[in-house]
């Protein structure tokens, strides 16, 4: 009952049961993995100590007292709170709080089940553990306890023990710990008194009031947590604070209490304050003591009041006062506490330690401490943008992205499930409570703001409301000085204020503000600021394509939003973001049926689809069925727009990745259409396209003249265009043609001619900067130093790719890198090795469905078996790829694959085999009218003393033919047997 005492201040008497219950006889109980130990303020699991604040333990306690019973809310409000009136919120705040420190989920509870609208019940089955003799209780309910992730926060907790020290050495200390909800106070206050150890320690909480609150009411928290676990707390509160004594009634007898109010009848209120100060300054004669009040914001006046006396009294005490408070709340709301705050440290009473948002840093090391699987880069960043940082966010968005990630089965998913991820319901329920005191003209321009983004300008909310700017200015820097809402825009010398942008302190924070509002005001606002972030770009101020395609997408403007994702897919590209690109792609398509049918929307879905192609080759691969898929869409309706102007991108885009899938005649067809189409527009890009592909293809299936025709032709076709292509492609054409030509100068026998031509590749590709056209530039003359035999410079060039691979995640090249330096591996003394990679390889690019040069690559394993002396291994191989050549008609490696056969045959002692395989390797290089493949042959054959005279003049004339191959080793090689054959 609520009665008023001889000193007219308000006090409570409470007799609850349960509480009597709880402190005369605690639980001490097993569970799972978990023990629960109420006596000593302590949770372990697997002896480990878990950290739960004191009210959520307080609330587990109770639940675990009454197993298997449903305990309704206001029973535990009671049990925990009492009778101050607090709401559901807070009692579901510490349950989740609970279940985050059980491991436990909601959905699938194995400890606290929610029994919907009534309350909470404890599912598990606890088994009791009996008190171990002679152990007493820890002073400090939390001082075993050790914050579980506690991440950061070295100097605050260093400032922490600076203080406490000085305590220690008889000078009273009080220090504040300020920062906005959810950064961390209550974390970092747990981890100092954990570090501190057996020490005394009492704590108490303010709580939100909705009316007068109980005065003192943290301070009686504290010393009630006190009492317990030091019996000389009641006898020195009656000997020299007995009006505190009567406010906690449950430390003395019905006939005590009463003769303590016929005594103190008609004493001052000011009593208090110096029984207090006496009290402190006795106890803390015998021991230092914490004194911890939390949530300040929510403080009565009389607490201040003490807080203040406390600081200003003279004399020594072994006293620390560590109070944390929400600092915007304080200096919004003009709490009394602000201004004691800034007298305090003005007269050096206090220090006041305030908190930041993790850094990026931070919440990396947070992550790799939670999952260390997820912790990637682009993970760590995403996380960190979600959340602004703040510690509460992270951890809340973490336990939901470790939860669906584990039922997804895939730590690689965890970027997309957190961007799936909604605001959980407790911690929305949390911002609601803030959005709940907002003014109806606050709830407008921020519900508008929220449809902006996390930044926003004056004039473009004033012109989506159709509102004054001085008054949307007015509102916004209202919600600014609060430091909860809206940060406001840096002044600058001569800036518009209407055009700085404003931003939301959180993210979290405008996301629940954007769901909570009506969905058909929603797309009516973002329709209205679509419409106004287009006037202003129209007047020259940098909006973003993506941002305006965002809002008419919302606003159920299909078309206008095509034409600006078209837009700002293509600027992506030429940023060289493909994977933004791909996201804006997707975005778009989805929109194609809600556009009306007809040309326009077909001219925007080919520009998407060409886009998503060119992009999803660089993300996953130019064989991947995400890039074909896209480029045969738009390819099929290039029909009834013959002349759209991405139409040079999408053949040869089309054409490239049908090359590389081997679908050679598909890839012919594809440059027939642009040649036609060349023909009847003059235009030369369309002709490159052209004759790329017809190169590609024609020197892959061993026609050389009719390739080196297509490729001087598309070479001269990129002379009359700009150095830069003003296109982006899957790789430029023109240094795909100058690799082509490159080996086909070689195989021609023009070594020097070939390399310079490489060289030009590589210049221009380093100047594009495009990964996939390095590649290319480095995959052709990695296939040219192969036929050389240059082993140390395939090597190198196979690592120049993998960092190419490595640092832009160019797919198609993680399986040429690695045949490429199994080849040089098995050449280099380590056969073995080397087939296992060029094996591994080249399967893993059979399976995304490149198969163009499978029959090559095959030949390399091959070859790396034969260095081994696996006769029977190599002649497997072999006939896997001469199986591959046939089926695709890939003729460009039959003569080295022959000279293999060759080799084989050799070593089995199968003379004859021998010789008509090196024969079939000679007819098919002359067939193919390559004199360096044929050279390659006859020395082979002139080296193994089966060779005739014709062989040997054949050999003779060829050397003279090739005198760019003269200061090669196969060119020495063959003179050396000429000269042999000369001294026969």
């Amino acid at each position: 009952m609520t009665v008023y005492g001889p000193v007219g201040i308000e006090m409570t008497e409470r007799t609850d049961h349960a509480r009597s219950s709880a402190s005369s006889n605690p639980v001490r109980v097993r569970f799972d993995r978990f023990e629960l130990d109420e006596g000593n303020a302590r949770l372990l699991r697997d002896g480990t100590a878990v950290a739960l604040a004191p009210t959520p333990f307080a609330v587990l306690c109770a639940l675990v007292r009454q197993p298997g019973s449903l305990l309704t809310t206001n029973a535990v409000l009671d049990e925990v709170w009492g009778h101050q009136f607090v709401t559901d919120s807070v009692l579901r705040t510490a349950i989740n709080e609970i279940r985050t420190a059980l491991d436990d989920d909601a959905r699938k509870p194995r400890f606290i089940e929610t029994v919907s609208r009534r309350g909470y019940r404890f599912i598990a089955a606890p088994s009791a553990i009996p008190a171990a003799p002679g152990i007493q209780p820890n002073v400090s309910g939390l001082a075993a306890v050790h914050v579980a992730y506690f991440i950061g926060r070295t100097e605050p907790l260093s400032r922490l023990r600076r203080a406490w020290d000085i305590a220690c050495s008889g000078k009273r200390t009080v220090v504040w710990i300020a920062g906005e909800p959810g950064i961390g106070k209550t974390a970092l206050i747990e981890q100092f008194i954990a570090s501190l150890g057996d020490v005394a320690c009492a704590r108490g909480q303010c709580i939100e009031h909705y009316g007068t609150g109980e005065p003192y009411l943290p301070v009686l928290e504290a010393l009630e947590e006190l009492c317990p676990s030091d019996s000389e707390v009641p006898s020195l509160l009656r000997a020299v604070a007995p009006t505190w004594l009567l406010q906690l009634p449950w430390l003395s007898t019905t006939e005590e209490r009463e003769a303590l109010r016929r005594e103190l009848a008609g004493v001052s209120p000011d009593r208090m304050l110096r029984e207090m100060s006496q009290f402190l300054d006795r106890y803390t004669e015998r021991r230092p003591l914490l004194l911890v009040t939390e949530d300040l914001h929510w403080s009565d006046r009389a607490t201040i009041q003490l807080i203040d006396y406390i600081a200003r009294r003279r004399g020594s005490a072994r006293l620390m006062w560590l109070a944390s408070f929400r600092l915007a709340e304080v200096v919004a709301l003009d709490h009394p506490l602000n201004s004691l705050r800034h007298e305090l440290r003005l007269h050096d009473l206090c220090e006041e330690i305030v908190l930041d948002p993790f850094s990026e840093s931070e919440v990396a090391d947070y992550v790799a401490e939670r999952s260390p699987a997820i912790a990637n880069e682009a993970f760590v960043r995403a996380l960190h943008e979600c959340t602004d940082g703040l510690p509460l966010f992270v951890a809340w968005v973490m336990t939901e992205v470790i939860t669906r990630t584990a039922q997804a089965g895939d730590d690689a998913a965890a970027r997309s499930q957190l961007a799936k991820i909604a605001v959980p319901e407790d911690l929305a329920a949390i911002i609601d409570h803030y959005v709940a005191k907002l003014t109806s003209d606050q709830r407008l321009v921020l519900s508008a703001a929220a449809v902006c983004g996390m930044e926003f300008c004056i004039n473009t909310i004033s012109g989506a409301l159709e509102r004054d700017e001085v008054w949307v200015g007015r509102t916004c820097d209202d919600l600014a000085r609060e430091q909860l809402w809206l940060v406001a825009p840096c002044a600058e010398g001569g800036s518009n204020a209407a055009e700085s942008p404003y931003s939301f302190r959180h993210a979290l924070f405008r996301q629940v503000l954007y769901e909570r509002t009506n969905p058909s005001v929603r797309s009516q606002l973002h329709r209205k600021v679509a419409t106004r972030l287009e006037r202003e770009r129209a007047a020259g101020v940098p909006v973003a394509a993506a941002e305006l395609a965002m809002h008419f997408a919302l606003g159920r403007e299909p078309m206008a939003a095509l034409r600006y994702y078209v837009e700002a897919a293509e600027a992506a590209l030429a940023r060289l973001s493909p994977r933004e690109c791909m996201s804006l792609t997707e975005h778009a398509l989805t929109l194609l049926g809600q556009a009306p049918e007809g040309t326009e929307r077909h001219g925007l879905e080919i520009a998407l689809a060409t886009l998503r192609g060119v992009s999803a080759t660089h993300v996953h691969g130019i064989s991947s069925p995400e890039a074909k898929s896209a480029f045969q869409r738009a390819y099929s309706l290039l029909a009834d727009i013959p002349e759209h102007p991405m139409r040079r991108r999408l053949l040869h885009g089309f054409g490239f990745v049908l090359c590389l899938r081997a679908d050679y005649a598909e890839a012919l067809a594809v440059a027939e259409r642009a040649e036609a189409l060349s023909s009847a527009t003059n235009d030369p890009v369309l002709v490159l396209v052209t004759c790329t592909v017809h190169g590609y293809v024609d020197q892959l299936q061993g026609r050389s003249r009719a390739a080196g025709t297509w490729i001087e032709r598309g070479l001269a076709a990129a002379e009359l265009l700009e150095l830069a292509p003003v296109e982006i492609f899957v790789a430029d054409p023109q240094v795909t043609l100058l690799g082509l030509l490159g080996m086909h100068l070689l195989h021609s026998g023009f070594v020097e001619q070939g390399r310079a031509r490489l060289e030009q590749a590589h210049t221009r590709a380093r100047l594009l900067r495009w990964p996939n056209t390095r590649l290319a530039a480095l995959w052709y003359d990695a296939l040219f130093e192969v036929r050389l035999g240059n082993t140390e410079r395939v090597a190198a060039l196979a690592d120049e790719m993998r960092a190419l691979v490595d640092e832009s995640e160019v797919a198609q090249g993680r399986n040429a890198c690695r045949w490429f330096s199994g080849w040089a591996d098995a050449r280099m003394g380590r056969p073995r090795d080397g087939y296992r990679r060029i094996r591994e390889a080249n399967e893993d690019n059979t399976r995304l469905g490149m198969l163009a040069g499978g029959s090559e690559v095959l030949g390399y394993a091959t070859e790396a078996l034969v260095l081994a002396g696996d006769w029977d291994g190599a002649e497997h191989e072999l006939e896997d790829a001469l199986q591959v050549a046939n089926t695709l008609g890939e003729r460009v490696y039959l003569p080295q694959l022959f000279v293999m056969q060759a080799a084989i045959a050799r070593a089995r002692g199968d003379r004859a085999g021998a010789d008509a395989a090196i024969r079939r390797a000679i007819a098919e290089a002359r067939a193919q009218e390559t004199p360096w493949l044929e050279l390659m042959a006859l020395i082979e054959l002139c080296d193994r003393h089966s060779a005739t005279a014709e062989d040997r003049l054949a050999l003779a004339a060829l050397v003279d033919q090739l005198p760019e191959a003269l200061g090669t080793p196969a060119a020495g090689k063959a003179r050396s047997l000429l000269d042999k054959t000369k001294s026969a």
